[in-house]
C-alpha cells in the first residue's frame, strides 16, 4: 500500500522589499495614498515644540497642491501603507505629520533654496532708450546722513552744489530667508531621523525599512553659480 505523498509545509516567509524611510513614505502617501487620521483635540492642544507654525505648513501645502485626504470611495491602501501612515501620526505632531505626508505625497522635499546667495539689488529701474539702468536718488533728499552736496564752481565761476546720487539696493535674497529655508529642511530631515527609527520596530509584512536617510545638508559642499 502506497503512503500518501504530502507536499512540504511552506515555511520560508515572503521576501520583504528594502526601502530607505523616504521611498518608504512616498509609496505609502504617493503610490497607496495612505492618509493620516486627525485627532482634533491633540491637533488643539498641540504636542512639543513647535520650529515652525501652522502658516508655514498651509504656504508649503499650497505650494504642492495638496491638501489632507478626506474623499470616501476609493480602493483601500496597503496594510504597510496605513501602518506607515500611523507610525507617521502617533511619532510625530500633528503639524509635523502632515508636512511630511504632504511632502512625500509630491515626492518633493522642502525648499531649502539651492544656489541661493544673498545679492545686492537695486530697488527701482528706468529704461530709456539706451537700456534698462538702475534707478539712482539724491541722498539729502532722503535724509541719509554723513552725505552733502558738493560745491563746485561752473564755467561761468558760479559756486553750484551738486547732489550726491547713489542707487538704493536690497539683498535678495536675504541671509535670514535662506537660514529659514535650510532650518526646515534639517527639521523634515530629523522628522524623517524619527519615523525611521519608529518604523524599524513596527510590524511590516512587505517593507524593510533601511538605515539610509536623505543628505543632511545637501547645501554642504555644492557648487556654487555666479
Amino acid at each position: 500500500m502506497t503512503a500518501a505523498i504530502r507536499p512540504p509545509a511552506q515555511t520560508a516567509s515572503r521576501t520583504r522589499r528594502a526601502m530607505p524611510v523616504r521611498a518608504a513614505l512616498e509609496w505609502a502617501f504617493g503610490t497607496e495614498c495612505a492618509r493620516l487620521d486627525h485627532d482634533e483635540i491633540e491637533a488643539v492642544g498641540g504636542t512639543g515644540w513647535r520650529s515652525y507654525g501652522m502658516e508655514y505648513v498651509a504656504l508649503e501645502r499650497a505650494q504642492l497642491g495638496t491638501r489632507v485626504d478626506t474623499s470616501r470611495g476609493r480602493s483601500s491602501p496597503h496594510d504597510d501603507a496605513e501602518l506607515i501612515a500611523t507610525v507617521v501620526r502617533n511619532t510625530l505632531p500633528w503639524y509635523a505629520a502632515t508636512l511630511v505626508a504632504d511632502l512625500a505625497r509630491a515626492g518633493r522635499t522642502p525648499d531649502w533654496m539651492p544656489d541661493a546667495r544673498p545679492r545686492l539689488k537695486p530697488d527701482d529701474w528706468t529704461v530709456n532708450r539706451w537700456g534698462r539702468h538702475a534707478k539712482t536718488a539724491d541722498a539729502a533728499m532722503l535724509g541719509v546722513e554723513g552725505w552733502q552736496a558738493i560745491p563746485r564752481r561752473n564755467r561761468k565761476g558760479v559756486i553750484v552744489h551738486d547732489a550726491v546720487r547713489f542707487t538704493p539696493c536690497h539683498w535678495d535674497p536675504t541671509p535670514a530667508q535662506i537660514a529659514a529655508a535650510r532650518r526646515a529642511y534639517l527639521d523634515w530631515w530629523g522628522y524623517l531621523l524619527e519615523v525611521q527609527a519608529a518604523l524599524k520596530g513596527a510590524d511590516l509584512t512587505r517593507i524593510e525599512i533601511t538605515r539610509d536617510m536623505p543628505p543632511m545638508r545637501p547645501w554642504k559642499g555644492a557648487p556654487q553659480r555666479l
